[in-house]
């Protein structure tokens, strides 16, 4: 169970990072580490420390609350947001009607 509460955090961490558009060696900046000690973090292979975990949570503006129910990750759902948030409007709302447009026909 331990290796999956590190996998879940680090999962968290690299989420919201990303989709604050921060490189890991900003936010390692940021946070006072090193980008290597933030990689293995977000890899689900170390905690951080009790320090470093409240500056991460602030500097990326997540709530504790967060990391109180564990939701079974799904690699396809954060693939997908990946792209989603790396999208412009246009390409949302193009994504939009065609994924109205297969949920119709499925």
């Amino acid at each position: 169970m331990i290796a999956e509460d590190k996998k879940f955090i680090g999962q968290k961490i690299k989420q919201q990072r990303k989709r604050l558009k921060l490189t890991q060696f900003e936010l390692a900046e940021k946070v006072g580490i090193h980008e290597k000690q933030l990689s293995r973090i977000e890899a689900g292979l170390h905690y951080p420390s009790l320090e470093n975990f409240i500056k991460i949570l602030r500097i990326l503006n997540i709530s504790l609350s967060e990391f109180e129910e564990k939701k079974e990750i799904n690699p396809i759902k954060d693939d997908i947001c990946q792209l989603l948030d790396e999208s412009d409007n246009y390409e949302l709302k193009i994504y939009r009607d065609v994924i109205k447009t297969l949920k119709k026909n499925l």
